[in-house]
């Protein structure tokens, strides 16, 4: 936590430096493919691990939100909010008998969704490319607050497929998050007053997921950031 702080207070140092520089504002969106990194605690057996292992993966999710940006020259800074809808899920398996699945369902998924919103705090380094045309590097950290949590289980009929969901306890859940990401990507003025981006990304949360448990998990995504932007 102490590293976070000092890094985010670089970051509102480096707001100030550039606070007289040209301000737009924009509207984005990340499709991306969430996973997660496993914590295990030394008693949990080797066996649990690789089983867990083998049983998680990832799955596509989304973020999208609104921005302002400080810009100079060769350097911005950027903040915004923004809404997630990230996770993780497991492959299919074979219905058990504790399922209780709809009459045909062969197969099973569990798809893990929590809901969070985030706050980044993000430096930029521009190199024009010509009169229209910038491409720039981006490294920042973001803090999130975890709004709700949701698993479903998906029973699969052949090709067909049936979700039940359910809400979790947020109890259990960690509440504030923060996360590094980096990225890099290309700017493209429509015209004076308007802008598109591309930026492939990648994030990742040193927080963990959840609570006091002997089997945790960290978040990550990489995707692309799309974003317009008016000034």
């Amino acid at each position: 936590m102490l590293r976070f702080l000092i890094l985010l207070g670089s970051l509102f140092s480096f707001y100030s430096a550039i606070s007289q520089a040209e301000f737009g504002w924009g509207v984005e969106a990340y499709p991306n493919f969430s996973h997660r990194r496993l914590i295990a605690q030394t008693t949990v057996p080797r066996e649990e691990i690789r089983a867990l292992e083998a049983l998680e993966t990832g799955r596509l999710s989304y973020t999208a939100g609104l921005f302002g940006q400080w810009r100079g020259q060769r350097a911005g800074f950027q903040t915004g909010l923004r809404f997630m809808e990230t996770g993780y899920r497991t492959i299919r398996t074979n219905i058990s008998p504790d399922d209780e699945p709809p009459q045909g369902a062969e197969q099973k998924r569990e798809i893990f969704r929590n809901l969070n919103l985030e706050i980044p705090a993000e430096l930029q380094f521009f190199q024009k490319m010509d009169e229209k045309n910038h491409f720039f590097f981006m490294l920042g950290l973001s803090l999130a607050f975890n709004l709700s949590n949701y698993q479903e289980t998906a029973f699969y009929t052949g090709e067909s497929r049936q979700v039940r969901r359910e809400k979790a306890g947020n109890d259990n859940f960690t509440r504030i998050h923060y996360s590094f990401q980096s990225g890099m990507g290309w700017e493209h003025r429509i015209s004076e007053g308007l802008s598109i981006i591309v930026q492939p990304a990648f994030q990742f949360w040193p927080t963990a997921l959840l609570k006091d448990t002997e089997v945790n998990r960290n978040l990550y995504s990489y995707g692309l950031r799309l974003g317009v932007k008016w000034r």
